[in-house]
């Protein structure tokens, strides 16, 4: 090779934008073109990741064997069943790795700007879609999530959008700006979306330096039995924060970034449950 350090990821979070739209076209690729393996999309993607990191080599030999090499290092992206008749992109991540897509901007990692209402909406339509696999319904997750960006993005007076408000009376709007989103870029919104609600249940957040986990409020966590079916649903999350008037009314519960609702349920279970704990010691 040439004399150039090669920085070749080993986890989701080290994937280019451009390294993650290659992986979901060579998934969508996987399960449509007859006689291409697992084996074959691996070491295309290491050839794809090298030529995009600039990697360049001397012998076509070293090339290949360093290509053969890197390729089986990628069993934290793919897993395969033992007999190979199941392939799966492992993604677990929540970090966004397509931060924009044409004209339109995505949620940022973590899901750091995503509101309460617009996370509401988006879990409504992904359900929709694992229980009917409707198109329609991705094409609206997707059109949820990707609006066009906030006006007063690099100006002085910023101020902190990075996408447009969310409008729950604009949803269908949202999806007609995203019908052209190939089909397997949907899919890679959906899967990112679908992390980040699985992180959201049971990961642990950097909140202002703190280590936040609100696995509590979903009911998991608890016992060494496994996980709980989720206790909490969307909509009564709205209405009983609303109802509290901690941030205004229903539609300003909804506008609040997702995260503050979130401290603010963790804070109210565990204020329960040290008075729970009280009344039950004095018994």
């Amino acid at each position: 090779m040439k004399n150039k350090e090669i920085e070749f990821p080993d986890c989701w979070e080290e994937v280019l934008p451009a390294e993650w739209l290659y992986v979901l076209r060579l998934r969508k690729k996987l399960d449509e073109k007859r006689g291409l393996t697992l084996s074959d999309v691996k070491r295309e993607w290491c050839r794809f990741v090298l030529s995009n990191r600039g990697v360049r080599a001397k012998s076509k030999n070293e090339y290949y064997i360093l290509i053969y090499n890197l390729a089986m290092t990628l069993n934290w992206m793919w897993a395969e069943s033992e007999d190979g008749g199941t392939v799966e992109l492992t993604f677990d991540s929540t970090m966004n790795l397509l931060p924009a897509w044409k004209n339109l901007r995505g949620p940022l990692s973590h899901g750091s700007d995503l509101t309460f209402g617009e996370f509401r909406q988006a879990t409504m339509m992904m359900n929709a879609y694992n229980a009917t696999k409707d198109p329609a319904m991705l094409q609206m997750l997707c059109g949820i999530l990707y609006r066009k960006p906030g006006k007063k993005i690099g100006k002085a007076d910023f101020d902190g959008n990075y996408r447009e408000e969310f409008n729950q009376a604009r949803i269908n709007l949202y999806a007609e700006r995203v019908r052209t989103m190939p089909v397997q870029i949907q899919w890679g919104v959906y899967a990112w979306f679908s992390s980040f609600c699985e992180y959201l249940m049971t990961g642990t957040f950097i909140i202002d330096g703190t280590e936040v986990s609100f696995a509590q409020i979903f009911g998991q966590g608890e016992s060494d039995e496994g996980p709980k079916e989720e206790s909490l649903g969307m909509n009564s999350i709205l209405f009983s924060v609303a109802e509290a008037g901690i941030f205004g009314n229903v539609e300003q519960t909804d506008n609040t970034l997702l995260l503050r609702v979130m401290m603010k349920l963790l804070d109210d279970k565990l204020r329960a449950d040290a008075m729970t704990r009280k009344q039950t010691s004095t018994k």
